[in-house]
């Protein structure tokens, strides 16, 4: 008997679908991974090569459709995420190898609006905005290797996240295939345009009326179920489809923008096929402030005096991080170039002889702060200094400051160079809590990896206390797979404790999907299932991320290092 992929693949030939099928062995194995710590094989891999195969993929998707093994289709960009949000036992549908154009970029007073495919990669769009002196300030660690699509799928955060806020703040226009096989145009709508498109007698009007009535009844509900942390990628951010109360938007005023909810959506609701999306004028005038931090009491006092001089950004990494930048000074010849590899290898070394005397610091806090007319950033030193007892030092030397940048940035890559039997793990790595419970958080978070005898790479946003943690295991060891669900629960559960939650801005995907009980209560879980069950009926696009979990976390995990 013919398999229902089998008869996909088939029909699929069989069309107008004029992208490539493959089920070949290395593509297979190419798609079973990402950068998460699961392995889940596809059936099959398609390269969609425009809008009309994409529609011809889902429709021919919804003809097979049966409850007992339906056809399920996953987007995929680059795969740098860490949730297992592009892994899928069926369909992959990948965006990098035709949807790579870049439409238009526009200067505006601003800064700039883009016109890009899902599949273009952030470093060749950076490069025509590096022309305009433009950037998106929501640009993960990942940026060198990440696609735009990935960024919008997950609602990416960075650095400047703390100023400026996730992807989905720069989002102004999608270009969507919904559960239909259509293709919609989804953009921002006053109130007189929104009244009009809730009369649509397709499957976008559908969700327009499922949100609509949602906001209309139950606003103050919605609006409570908001994460509490800055930052958040779980669940679906319908607290942000109206930018201002309903009854001021019947009154005329904001907008109802369902992009807000696609956005960090991980292809869930649909397939992004073109993204709009604007970029922002790059600061020139910050100054970094480094404030090295040998006990960690201290470390909540200077993060909460930094957020009073409004910074783009508050950064750190751990003394694992900067040891290892220590040890292995050779990782950096890729990132770096001719002499500017030796002027920032010297600086590493002669800080930490100089300015540490040799002693690695617990932490170190990179602070990037707009220079003021009221308050040089001398006087801000001065002030951190005199109060906690800091070593905070205002960094003025373009080296200097590249170097503590490329140890920030290459944090997670640096463990990787720690053991050729372990690989740092990716599912305690987007943990927040308000930045005043940074040093007790901390804590027992440090109790907890002794507990469990495991040994962690520590980097992030201070300035949202925001942590990612990657505790370097052994995938090859059977222990390993049962062991994940147990520290997931108790590191979990302390962020919870601290008043923060578990999904910063990696997203839910298969780590975190099962644990959102932990931080959204029934109401909130059930909006969630309902607006997804709106927006595809027969669980087509990636199901068991961000509700109903499908994929057990401890029988998927990788086994490879």
């Amino acid at each position: 008997m013919t398999s229902i992929h089998e008869q996909y693949k088939n029909l699929l030939a069989q069309s107008d679908f004029t992208g490539e099928i493959s089920e070949s062995k290395q593509d297979i194995l190419e798609h079973s991974t990402d950068e998460s710590i699961f392995a889940i094989e596809p059936q099959l891999v398609i390269y969609p090569k425009n809008v009309s195969d994409l529609q011809i993929a889902v429709r021919t998707a919804n003809a097979l459709h049966k409850a007992e093994n339906p056809i399920h289709l996953t987007a995929r960009a680059a795969g740098t995420g860490l949730s297992g949000g592009s892994l899928n036992d069926s369909v992959v549908v990948n965006t990098t190898r035709h949807f790579t154009t870049i439409h238009s970029v526009e200067k505006t007073k601003t800064g700039a609006r883009m016109v890009v495919d899902t599949g273009v990669m952030h470093l060749d769009l950076e490069k025509k905005m590096d022309k305009l002196g433009v950037y998106i300030p929501s640009y993960p660690a990942s940026k060198d290797i990440c696609t735009i699509g990935g960024m919008v799928g997950n609602n990416a955060a960075g650095p400047d996240t703390l100023r400026y806020g996730h992807t989905a703040a720069f989002v102004r226009q999608l270009d969507v295939v919904l559960h239909d096989g259509n293709a919609y145009t989804i953009t921002p709508l006053s109130w007189n345009d929104f009244e009009k498109e809730l009369k649509r007698d397709d499957a976008l009007g559908a969700i327009y009326r499922h949100v609509w009535e949602l906001l209309l009844h139950d606003e103050e509900s919605v609006l409570n179920d908001r994460p509490k942390t800055a930052k958040n990628s779980a669940g679906y951010a319908l607290w942000d489809v109206v930018s201002t109360t309903v009854e001021e938007f019947m009154k005329g005023r904001g907008v109802f923008d369902l992009t807000q909810a696609i956005s960090g959506s991980q292809g869930t609701i649909g397939i992004i096929t073109k993204i709009t999306i604007d970029a922002v004028h790059k600061n020139t005038s910050d100054k970094l402030v480094m404030i090295p931090i040998f006990d960690l009491d201290q470390a909540g006092l200077v993060i909460d005096e930094l957020l009073q001089h409004k910074p783009h950004s508050v950064e750190l990494f751990d003394k694992a991080t900067y040891s290892a930048a220590l040890r292995n000074p050779g990782f950096f010849k890729k990132r770096l170039t001719g002499m500017s590899y030796y002027k920032v290898i010297l600086k590493m070394y002669t800080n930490y002889i100089f300015k540490f005397k040799t002693k690695t610091p617990e932490f170190i806090i990179l602070a990037s702060i707009e220079e003021s007319e009221k308050k040089s950033v001398d006087v801000i030193v001065r002030e951190i200094n005199k109060k906690h007892g800091a070593k905070a030092i205002h960094v003025t030397n373009p080296t200097e400051s590249e170097m503590f940048w490329q140890i920030r940035r290459a944090s997670y890559l640096l463990s990787k160079t720690q053991s050729n039997t372990m690989r740092p793990a990716a599912f305690l790595e987007d943990m927040a809590v308000p930045p005043k419970n940074l040093p007790a958080f901390f804590k027992e978070i440090q109790e907890l990896f002794t507990k469990y005898s495991v040994h962690a790479f520590i980097h992030g946003h201070g300035g949202n206390g925001h942590l990612h943690f990657y505790p370097l295991l052994d995938f090859t060891d059977p222990k390993t797979a049962p062991l994940i669900p147990t520290m997931a629960q108790d590191f979990f559960e302390t962020a919870v404790k601290h008043g923060g939650n578990i999904c910063g801005e990696h997203n839910d995907g298969i780590i975190r999907t099962p644990y959102l009980d932990m931080m959204f209560d029934k109401n909130a879980l059930d909006m969630f299932e309902k607006f997804e069950h709106v927006c595809d009926p027969q669980d087509i696009f990636n199901p068991g991320k961000k509700v109903n979990p499908r994929f057990t976390v401890a029988k998927n995990i990788r086994h490879t290092n």
